[in-house]
């Protein structure tokens, strides 16, 4: 009886049972279950308008033993309990052509020439439903092209007028720049009053456009879509951690993509999140081996060389557990602040380490998208405070520190940049290390220099604003001498006399898992592509919830 009563109702496509909630579309139903019903127009985050008429099927039964008396559109009918659908029959494939053949009366031919080729609904379907001739034989409509905004462009002879773009602006972002035109073979889409958007989401209609009619102004040209290859990652551009898929070819990083995960970003990405890619391809200020100070001057030198040194040196010091001092910043995945962290206790008897714990700011607005915004630029504040890494709004803990004249310093990243009196004092440290990727204040005054990896040349996780962990994967190669940062700690713990058997940054998560309490309960195979919420989550006082501005 409980199984009866929790069922989900079910409808027929095709002959197969199809589970659905009660009000769900026909459309949203075929899609979860991996049934591929054709669509321009519809999308899972907007309203309905059955623009395109793509979704045609054949609905030989409404759940009441009669047939609807004409082809219904999947995306605006609602699933019935006994409902059978056909989805693959001649009449449907007939509507199907003659809709797609209309929207292509005024199509150009642009495949050649234009972004979109290679991941077009329309090339897709003109290529399975088109007959390969066309019955208009006279001048097509041509509108032109238009500068719309700061990250897109428009090239409206390529619009078929789904509406998509329209409703982005009007539903999703709640700033109503876009709209539709005129009517008939006039209509067209536009901003209002000739002015170009200035909303922080532009590139997310080039990603919804089923067409090349919206395009990123940064991807223009740059590479065909079909040479590129797909990694999953998440942004590292602030704290909510958005998913992305990373795209990229011969090792050169072209654009991020969002990537749907209903509890993070759902399916959208900011504007400077997508620009981070281009840090990925920085390589003049890049540490590319690593260095020591020779006789005042910065060397090149190898990597055992390099931990030789340090050992060395800090045999000759044996500093005092408050004699010993380590930075870090919050771009550190979980997996290298814990092995920092872990260094320091282990063999240095000592807690000694502080990152940049700055106020931030998280926007409250009744658009879900403006809340992706924050202004904690970092990844993994919250990754920070759930290992309990010291640190506050004023560097007050550091400063008291700092006094006490460290013999040996530890640098993760580039914190504290801003901070130049703590700089300053930290010269006069008997021995600095750092470990980065970019060269920075810190390698400059630094004695060792050990080459790190960008996320998106090394595995690892991070906690974003919700305190979800979540993982990224490698999706370049790193350069030659270069090693991922959790790595060389576990080296260096080695090195200085206490061996880690750490082999994978996984092995390091699932370690970390048994000995801080806040990650207890999750594994590094479970945490897939949607990632996990912290067992315990720790309170981030620094955080203030404001209105967003539109």
């Amino acid at each position: 009886l409980l199984l009866k009563e929790f069922s989900m109702p079910i409808f027929h496509i095709d002959g197969e049972p199809v589970e659905f909630e009660p009000g769900e579309k026909i459309i949203s139903a075929a899609l979860r279950c991996g049934k591929v019903i054709p669509h321009y127009c519809y999308h899972p985050g907007m309203s309905v308008v059955a623009t395109c008429r793509m979704c045609l099927v054949d609905v030989t039964d409404l759940g009441n033993g009669h047939p609807a008396p004409k082809l219904q559109t999947a995306c605006s009918m609602d699933a019935a309990e006994g409902m059978k659908i056909e989805t693959l029959n001649q009449k449907v494939e007939e509507g199907r052509k003659l809709v797609n053949e209309f929207l292509l009366v005024n199509h150009p031919l642009d495949c050649p020439i234009c972004d979109q080729s290679g991941e077009c609904a329309l090339q897709d379907y003109a290529f399975e439903y088109g007959s390969g001739k066309s019955e208009m034989d006279y001048s097509k409509r041509v509108s032109g092209w238009r500068d719309i905004g700061t990250f897109v462009a428009l090239e409206r002879n390529r619009c078929i007028q789904c509406s998509r773009c329209e409703r982005f602006t009007r539903e999703i972002t709640g700033t109503n720049e876009f709209g539709m035109f005129n009517r008939g073979h006039e209509l067209t889409v536009d901003t209002y009053a000739d002015r170009p958007m200035t909303n922080k989401f532009q590139g997310n209609m080039a990603d919804i456009c089923p067409v090349g009619a919206i395009t990123e102004k940064e991807f223009r040209f740059k590479r065909r879509v079909w040479k590129l290859k797909k990694n999953h990652s998440i942004c590292t551009g602030c704290s909510t951690g958005c998913n992305v898929t990373i795209e990229h070819d011969r090792n050169e990083i072209f654009r991020l993509k969002p990537r749907e995960n209903q509890s993070v970003n759902k399916w959208w990405l900011c504007d400077e999140g997508r620009l981070t890619y281009r840090m990925m391809n920085e390589r003049k200020t890049r540490i590319h081996q690593p260095l020591g100070r020779v006789d005042g001057k910065l060397e090149g030198i190898s990597w055992n060389e390099a931990y030789g040194a340090i050992a060395e040196r800090v045999s000759e010091m044996s500093p005092l557990p408050q004699e010993v001092l380590a930075l870090t910043d919050t771009h550190a995945s979980n997996e290298e602040l814990f092995l920092l962290q872990k260094l320091l206790k282990d063999i240095f008897s000592t807690e000694n380490i502080f990152c940049p714990l700055p106020n931030w700011e998280q926007s409250e607005s009744d658009f879900f998208i403006n809340t992706l915004i924050t202004s904690d630029k970092t990844p993994n504040r919250a990754g920070a405070l759930a290992l309990k890494i010291k640190g506050d709004a004023k560097t007050a803990k550091l400063k008291k520190a700092v006094e006490s004249d460290p013999k040996l310093v530890f640098v993760l990243g580039n914190p504290f940049e801003a901070e130049s009196e703590i700089q300053e004092q930290l010269k006069r440290a008997q021995l600095v290390v750092h470990l980065g990727i970019f060269h920075n204040s810190w390698s400059e005054i630094a004695d060792v220099v050990l080459p790190g990896q960008y996320y998106s040349e090394k595995d690892g996780t991070f906690t974003n604003k919700n305190q979800r962990v979540q993982a990224t994967e490698i999706a370049v190669q790193a350069l030659r001498r270069t090693r991922p940062e959790w790595q060389i700690i576990t080296e260096l713990s080695k090195a200085l006399g206490r061996e880690n058997t750490f082999a994978s940054s996984a092995q390091v998560f699932n370690a970390m898992t048994q000995e801080v309490k806040a990650f207890k309960g999750l594994s590094y195979e479970n945490l897939g592509g949607l990632g996990s919420v912290l067992t315990k989550k720790t309170r981030d006082s620094g955080m203030k919830v404001v209105k967003a501005q539109i």
